[in-house]
C-alpha cells in the first residue's frame, strides 16, 4: 500500500475519533500516524482525559494534514531516520550552548518538564544579561512558555537547584565572639593585664598574710575587682552597640515581595515570593512589588510604569517595554537604561503586565547590593581617631612596660629591708607598685570621655538637621577631605520647577530687532523655586487680569492645559500653633506634590499665572488654600470628559474638557453646559509636528509654516541646551474635533470605553492632529540656593566636591556651574573634569588616580555601584571620602566609605541603615554644617586627651621619682584609679564645650594620620607632667617634713616604727 496524504484543515469531532479508532487499530500493523498542528488545545485535552494517547509511534510530520502508511517505504524510512539524526544533533547541540538553557522533554500538555530528564544542564542565572538578550532566546535557555509557565515538578526541580528566592543573611556573630572583640583595644588588654597582675599579687599577699590578717582577705582583691568591672562595663557598652551592625542587611530582606502571583501549569496562583525560580511566568499590576528580576514579555494594559528609586534613588517613574523594544543594545547596560527589565523591590506604579523569571535570591539586582554591603562590612576600617588611638596604646605598652620594669629592677636592693618577711614578700609589694604605675599610665576616664563628647556633638548635629547613627563618625568628620555627593535633592531641591515659558507675540514696532517682523517668540522668566505658589512671571504684569479679558489667548490656554491636562496636585502644610510647636509637631515642608513632579511644575505654574481664584477671602493667605487655589477652580468650572493616556509612542497626553461656547472663564460658567475642547501636553519634537497652527497672546491665530517652525524648533534647542526639560502645550478647538468628539458627553465611564476612537489608543495619535500650539515651558530641578555658598566654604577649608549623577553631561555639568563646584564664568566645558561613568573607568588605573587626586570633579551617567570603585580609589590616596546616597543601590558605597551620608526624606531605609548619618533635611549645606562640628569636636577632643595624658604623666613621674627616693608610694591603685576616672574625668569633658576657633573652616583637612599628640605637644604635656610629679612629690615629703619628719628618714619609711609613731 503506499503512502496517501489526506489534507484536513479543522477536523471535527466524528473524525477525531475515526482518526483514534484507526490509530488503535493499525498500530500493530505497522500504521503510522503523525499530525501537526491539526486538533486545537481543547481537542488535546479531551482526548487527554480519555487517557488514549493522541500521537502514535513515529515522529511529527509538518502541516494540517495526516499520514497513514500500511508498510514503510524507502522514502519514509529516510525521511525518519534523517528526522532522528536531527533531533540528536539539536539535543547535543543544546548541551553544548554555553551551560545555559536545560536539556528537557515535553509531556501530554506541551509543557516543557525537565525533571524528568536523566541530565540538566545549568542556567546560569548569576552571570546572564537578560536585559541584552531576545525573548526568544529567554525561552529557550529557561524552557518556559508564556501561556503554560512550568510545571509544579519543574519548579520544585528548579527550587532544589537554585534554592528559595529569599536573600542570603550571613551568620551572626555569637556572644562570645562580640564579648571578645571589645577587648582587642590595646589599652584595654593593658588594663586587663594590670588587673590579672593585681589579682596574683593580692592573691600572693592573702597567702603571706599572717593568720590574725586573713579576715580581711577580700580587701586584697578590691583593686583588681574595681578594674575588672570597669572593663565588663565597657565591653557590655560594645556588645550592645555591634549587634546592630546587621540592620542594613535586615532593611534589605525586608524590602522584598512576600507573595506573587504565578502561572503554572496554564494556572493563575498566589504563591510565596520565595518559591520562586528561573522560568516562573508572573503576573504583575498597579501596587505590585517586584519578587525577583524579570524581563517584561507583555502587557495587559497600553503602558507600565515602576518607581526604581528604591533601587536607583532617582524619583521619577520609569516606562517598561516587552519584546524587542525593551532588549538593550549593549551588554551590561546601567539599570536605568534596561528597559525591559523589572527588578526585585521595586513597585509597579501603573499599568500591568505579564514578566518572565530570570533571576532569584542572591543573583538579582538586591542580592548583588547585599553581597556587596557584606564585602563592605568586611572591609571596614576603623575610624582616624580610633586607628592614632590604636597607635597610642602601642606606644604605651612599650612605655608601660619599660617603667615598669625598670622601677621594678630599681627596688631590688631594697627588697632585702627588714620590713618585709622574706625577700618573695619585697618583691611582691614592689610589683604591686609596678602594677599601680602602670595604672597610673593608663587613661581609664579616657573612653568614657570620648563617649560623652561624642554624645554631646550628636546633640548639637540634631540641632542642625544631621542624625547620627555610629557614634565614631563624628570624629571622623573633622578630617574629611573629599564630598561624594548626589545631584537630585541634595544639591538641588529634587521639586521640579517651571523656569520659562515661550509664548508668541505681536512686537511693538520700537521693540523689535526686526521692524517688519509681525510677530516674534518671547522668553518670559518664571521666579520662585520648589512646589511655591510663590513667585511671578517676569513680564507678566497682571496674569489673573489676562486670563480673564482674554479668555482665548495664548496665556490662558498655557494655564488652562498646566491645569487641566494634569493629574498631579500641590497640597500645602499650614503653621502649627505655637503650643503643637513645644510638643514637636513643627512640620518640615509647607508644600508638597502627590502625582508626577513635572506635572506638578504645570500645577505650580497655572497658580502664578492665576485667573480663577479671587483673594478676598481671609482664609485665602493660607497655604492649604494657596496650593491648588487656581487649579481646583480650573478642574471644577473645566470638567475632564475623557483622558487619551500617555503612550511611548506619541510621547503625549490630552483631555477632553468641557468648556463654553463663549470662554468666558468667569464664575458665571456653569460646568454642565458647554462642549469638548482638547488640551494637549507632550514633547516638543513630537508634539510640534501635529501642530499646524500657533496662538498668539492676544488670542489671534496664525499658521505654522517653515519659518516660524524653525524658530520654534531653534527656541527648544536652546531651552534644552541650558539645559531644560521642555514640554509643548497646545489645544484642538471644538469645531475641529472629529464629529463622535464634539458633542461628547458621556454619563458613566463605560460610554467612554465603547466610544469607537477613545476605546482604542491606537486612534489617539489621528485625534492629536492638526493642533494649535500655545507655548512651550522649560521646567528644571534647581539648584539650592544655599549650596553655592557652602561649596565655596569647602574650598576654602581644602575640601574638594565630586558629584556623582545619572543625568547626562550637559545637565550635570549646568547644575556644577551653579552651585560653583565648576567655574560659573567656564566658557569651554570640554575643559572641566566631567566624566561618564563607562568612559572614566575605561581609563588605565593610573590615569584614573591621576584625575582624582586634584580638583573638583562630575560623573555623569553613573550607576550607583561606581560610587563604591570611587571610594576605595580614594581611600587607596589617603583621602577621607565622606558619601552621600539614597538608593538600595548606594548602601554599598556608604558603608565603604569612611562616612555615609543618607537623605533623611527620600533615602529608603537600607540606605539609612548602611550609613553613619542621615540627613533630616537632604540638603549638601548641612554636610559642611557637619564637617565644621566634626572639626570642633576633634579640636575639643584633642584637647582634653592631651590634659588626661598629662595628668598620667605626672602620676608616673610621682610614683616613679618616690620610689627612686625610697619614699612610701604615694598612691596606690585605688587611688590612681578615683583620680583618673573622677578627678580628672569632669575637668576633661568641660574642655569638649569649648566653641570654634574662628578660623576652622579656612584650614585644610588634618591628614588622617596626624598622630593625636605631635612632637611638639608631646614634648609640651611631658614637662607639665614632670612639673604636675615633682610638685606632687614635694607636697607629700613636706607634709611629713611639717611633721618633723627627715628626708633621710623618710627614705627609711619601712623602719619607721622605730623611730617615729604619729602623736
Amino acid at each position: 500500500m503506499g503512502l496517501q496524504r489526506v489534507a484536513i484543515t479543522t477536523p471535527p469531532t466524528f473524525v477525531l475519533l475515526l482518526l483514534w479508532v484507526l490509530n488503535s487499530a493499525t498500530s500493530s500493523l505497522g500504521f503510522v500516524v503523525g499530525v501537526n498542528g491539526l486538533f486545537s488545545e481543547s481537542q488535546r485535552q479531551r482526548c487527554q482525559l480519555a487517557r488514549k494517547p493522541i500521537i502514535g509511534g513515529g515522529s511529527l510530520s509538518s502541516g494540517n494534514s495526516i499520514v497513514l502508511s500500511t508498510k514503510r517505504s524507502r522514502p519514509l524510512q529516510r525521511q525518519q531516520r534523517r528526522s532522528s539524526r536531527q533531533h540528536h544533533d539539536s539535543r547535543l547541540s543544546a548541551r553544548r550552548g554555553g551551560g545555559e538553557g536545560d536539556v528537557t522533554s515535553q509531556n501530554n500538555n506541551g509543557v516543557v518538564d525537565d525533571s524528568k530528564t536523566k541530565s540538566s544542564l545549568y542556567y546560569n542565572s548569576s552571570s546572564i544579561d537578560a536585559g541584552s538578550l531576545s525573548v526568544d532566546r529567554l525561552w529557550d535557555l529557561l524552557q518556559s512558555s508564556s501561556s503554560l509557565g512550568l510545571t509544579q515538578s519543574q519548579a520544585l526541580h528548579r527550587l532544589k537547584q537554585y534554592g528559595p528566592n529569599v536573600l542570603e543573611q550571613a551568620k551572626p556573630k555569637s556572644l562570645w565572639k562580640l564579648v571578645a572583640e571589645q577587648f582587642e583595644d590595646r589599652l584595654v588588654q593593658i588594663l586587663l593585664g594590670v588587673a590579672v597582675l593585681s589579682g596574683i599579687f593580692s592573691f600572693l599577699e592573702v597567702q603571706q598574710a599572717a593568720p590574725g590578717e586573713s579576715a580581711d582577705w577580700w580587701k586584697s582583691f578590691v583593686e583588681p575587682g574595681v578594674i575588672l568591672a570597669i572593663l565588663v562595663l565597657n565591653a557590655v557598652v560594645g556588645v550592645v552597640q555591634s549587634q546592630s551592625a546587621a540592620d542594613s542587611l535586615q532593611a534589605l530582606q525586608d524590602m522584598q515581595s512576600g507573595t506573587a502571583t504565578v502561572i503554572r501549569e496554564g494556572t493563575t496562583a498566589s504563591i510565596a515570593s520565595s518559591e520562586l525560580v528561573p522560568g516562573d511566568v508572573i503576573e504583575v499590576r498597579v501596587g505590585d512589588k517586584i519578587p525577583a528580576d524579570a524581563r517584561l514579555i507583555s502587557l495587559q494594559t497600553s503602558t507600565i510604569q515602576l518607581d526604581e528609586g528604591s533601587l536607583t534613588g532617582e524619583s521619577v517613574t520609569v516606562g517598561k517595554f516587552p519584546g524587542a523594544e525593551g532588549t538593550t543594545a549593549m551588554s551590561h547596560a546601567p539599570i536605568q537604561d534596561q528597559k525591559g527589565m523589572l527588578f526585585s523591590g521595586t513597585m509597579v506604579t501603573a499599568g500591568s503586565g505579564r514578566a518572565l523569571v530570570v533571576q532569584t535570591a542572591m543573583d538579582t539586582q538586591f542580592g548583588k547590593i547585599q553581597k556587596g554591603v557584606t564585602a563592605a562590612q568586611a572591609e571596614a576600617v576603623k575610624t582616624p581617631l580610633g586607628q592614632r588611638l590604636d597607635e597610642f596604646g602601642d606606644q604605651l605598652t612599650i612605655i608601660i612596660a619599660a617603667i615598669c620594669l625598670l622601677v621594678w629592677i630599681v627596688s631590688i636592693p631594697k627588697m632585702n629591708d627588714p620590713s618585709f618577711g622574706t625577700v618573695w614578700e619585697g618583691a611582691v609589694y614592689y610589683a604591686k607598685v609596678a602594677v599601680a604605675l602602670g595604672v597610673a599610665a593608663i587613661p581609664e576616664g579616657l573612653p568614657a570621655v570620648i563617649t560623652l563628647c561624642l554624645s554631646l556633638g550628636t546633640r548639637k548635629m540634631a540641632e542642625r538637621n544631621v542624625i547620627v547613627r555610629k557614634l565614631p563618625s563624628v570624629e571622623t568628620l573633622g578630617c574629611t577631605s573629599v564630598i561624594c555627593t548626589d545631584k537630585t535633592g541634595t544639591l538641588t531641591t529634587n521639586e521640579m520647577t517651571a523656569v520659562s515659558m515661550v509664548l508668541l507675540e505681536r512686537p511693538p514696532r520700537e521693540n523689535s530687532a526686526n521692524k517688519k517682523a509681525k510677530f516674534e517668540l518671547m522668553e518670559y522668566g518664571i521666579e520662585g523655586s520648589s512646589y511655591s505658589p510663590e513667585g511671578r512671571i517676569v513680564g507678566v504684569e497682571n496674569g489673573s487680569d489676562e486670563v480673564k479679558k482674554l479668555p482665548s489667548g495664548a496665556l490662558a490656554d498655557v494655564a488652562a492645559v498646566s491645569a487641566l491636562c494634569n493629574d498631579a496636585m500641590i497640597i500645602g502644610q499650614d503653621p502649627v500653633e505655637e503650643a503643637d510647636k513645644k510638643k514637636g509637631n513643627k512640620k518640615e515642608k509647607i508644600y508638597d506634590r502627590i502625582g508626577e513632579p513635572t506635572e506638578a511644575a504645570l500645577c505650580i505654574l497655572a497658580e502664578k499665572i492665576g485667573g480663577l481664584f479671587s483673594n478676598d477671602d481671609d482664609q485665602s493667605t493660607k497655604p492649604s488654600v494657596l496650593a491648588s487655589a487656581n487649579v481646583e477652580s480650573w478642574r471644577e468650572r473645566r470638567p475632564r470628559v475623557a483622558t487619551l493616556e500617555f503612550n511611548r509612542d506619541r510621547k503625549s497626553m490630552s483631555v477632553l474638557c468641557k468648556f463654553p461656547p463663549s470662554m468666558n472663564v468667569d464664575a458665571s460658567a456653569t460646568t454642565n453646559g458647554g462642549s469638548p475642547r482638547l488640551l494637549v501636553k507632550g514633547a516638543p519634537n513630537l508634539l510640534i509636528e501635529r501642530c499646524t497652527h500657533m496662538k498668539m497672546r492676544d488670542g489671534s491665530v496664525v499658521r505654522l509654516n517653515g519659518s516660524l517652525r524653525r524658530q520654534v524648533n531653534d527656541k527648544v534647542s536652546e531651552l534644552a541646551a541650558r539645559p531644560l526639560r521642555c514640554l509643548a502645550l497646545a489645544v484642538k478647538e471644538n469645531k475641529q474635533l472629529e464629529d463622535s468628539l464634539r458633542k461628547f458627553n458621556p454619563a458613566t465611564e463605560r460610554d467612554i470605553a465603547k466610544h469607537p476612537l477613545l476605546s482604542k489608543p491606537d486612534t489617539y495619535k489621528n485625534i492629536e492632529s492638526s493642533l494649535t500650539l500655545v507655548g512651550i515651558v522649560g521646567i528644571k530641578d534647581p539648584a539650592r540656593p544655599e549650596v553655592g555658598e557652602s561649596i565655596e566654604l569647602c574650598s576654602k577649608a581644602g575640601i574638594r566636591v565630586m558629584m556623582i549623577t545619572g543625568d547626562a553631561r550637559d545637565t550635570a555639568v549646568a547644575i556644577a556651574k551653579d552651585v560653583n563646584i565648576f567655574d560659573p564664568n567656564s566658557e569651554d566645558d570640554c575643559k572641566l573634569k566631567a566624566f561618564e561613568g563607562r568612559e572614566f573607568f575605561q581609563k588605565p588605573e593610573q590615569e584614573q588616580l591621576h584625575i582624582l587626586k586634584t580638583g573638583n570633579i562630575v560623573f555623569c551617567r553613573a550607576e550607583p555601584a561606581d560610587k563604591q570603585k570611587l571610594v576605595k580609589m580614594l581611600q587607596s590616596l589617603d583621602e577621607i571620602p565622606a558619601m552621600t546616597g539614597d538608593g538600595v543601590n548606594d548602601a554599598p558605597a556608604l558603608q565603604q566609605a569612611a562616612i555615609g551620608v543618607a537623605m533623611g526624606i527620600t533615602g529608603t531605609e537600607v540606605s539609612k541603615e548602611a550609613a553613619d548619618m542621615v540627613l533630616a533635611d537632604d540638603n549638601f549645606s548641612t554636610i559642611v554644617s557637619a564637617v565644621e562640628e566634626g572639626r570642633r569636636i576633634y579640636a575639643n577632643m584633642q584637647a582634653f586627651i592631651c590634659f588626661l595624658i598629662s595628668c598620667n604623666i605626672g602620676e608616673i613621674c610621682a610614683i616613679f621619682f618616690a620610689t627612686l627616693a625610697g619614699f612610701p608610694e604615694p598612691l596606690t591603685a585605688m587611688h590612681l584609679l578615683w583620680v583618673n576616672l573622677v578627678t580628672d574625668g569632669p575637668p576633661a569633658t568641660a574642655l569638649g564645650f569649648n566653641p570654634p576657633a574662628p578660623d576652622l573652616m579656612e584650614a585644610p583637612p588634618r591628614p588622617s594620620d596626624e598622630p593625636i599628640m605631635t612632637r611638639w605637644l608631646l614634648i609640651r604635656y611631658c614637662l607639665t607632667g614632670l612639673y604636675v610629679g615633682v610638685a606632687t612629690i614635694g607636697v607629700f615629703a613636706q607634709y611629713y617634713m611639717s611633721q618633723g619628719i627627715e628626708l633621710s628618714h623618710l627614705a627609711s619609711w619601712s623602719q619607721c616604727g622605730e623611730f617615729w609613731q604619729p602623736g
